[in-house]
């Protein structure tokens, strides 16, 4: 066999078995919060490569016109549910450049998600209330547990939050993968995945601030 035609078979087997990931992004006034039970960081790649359920906490955020000056808006987080696809996906919220804009918005949050061929994707959507001062940092605890009732964008697959550590785009190393955690509640599972997660010095100084508590 001459090596033309080798080179064309292997080509042909590597893209047969190859497994294409599709990218999850949004317009420019949604900040992605959540995916799939798991906290996401700045500048995080999310991907999917399969047509199941998915879910996202978003906040969608906007400079507006307020009489002669200018106010930010900031929502509560959203919840939203929809299904995969193979091609890329796009969520994008509408631009809001009023007051009337944002009362809108507020009263009935509407989004568009499509795929990079123009297609719609179907989704649920709801707001998710939280607990405490900053519920957006609580968001994977007030997310398990919305998860876990009967709610408009619930999913029930979501409702133990998976402690797996995102991967940001910047950084192509592996992370340190899923770790063992047993606990009564979120909270102590929470604690114990990111003990695991820090160093021994680190993991140190918290024992030592944990005896003072």
């Amino acid at each position: 066999m001459k090596l033309g035609k080798i080179a064309l078979v292997a080509t042909t087997l590597v893209a047969s078995t190859a497994v294409f990931a599709s990218s999850i992004t949004s317009s420019s006034n949604i900040n992605f919060l959540a995916f799939d039970g798991q906290k996401v960081k700045k500048d995080t790649a999310l991907t999917i490569n399969d047509t199941d359920q998915h879910q996202v906490v978003v906040e969608v955020s906007s400079i507006y016109d307020s009489g002669s000056d200018s106010s930010y808006f900031e929502s509560t987080p959203i919840v939203v549910t929809f299904t995969g696809s193979q091609e890329n996906i796009k969520i994008i919220a509408p631009r809001l450049r009023s007051y009337l804009d944002v009362e809108k918005f507020k009263k009935n949050p509407t989004l568009e998600i499509e795929t990079i061929s123009g297609n719609k994707v179907a989704y649920k959507l709801d707001y998710l209330k939280g607990e405490g001062f900053l519920p957006n940092i609580n968001v994977v605890e007030n997310l398990a547990n919305y998860n876990a009732g009967n709610n408009v964008a619930s999913l029930k697959q979501f409702a133990m939050t998976p402690m797996t550590a995102m991967v940001p785009m910047q950084n192509s190393r592996a992370t340190k993968g899923q770790v063992m955690v047993q606990g009564e509640n979120i909270a102590e599972q929470q604690l114990q995945y990111w003990f695991q997660q820090a160093d021994k010095k680190t993991q140190k100084r918290f024992l030592d601030w944990a005896k003072k508590h």
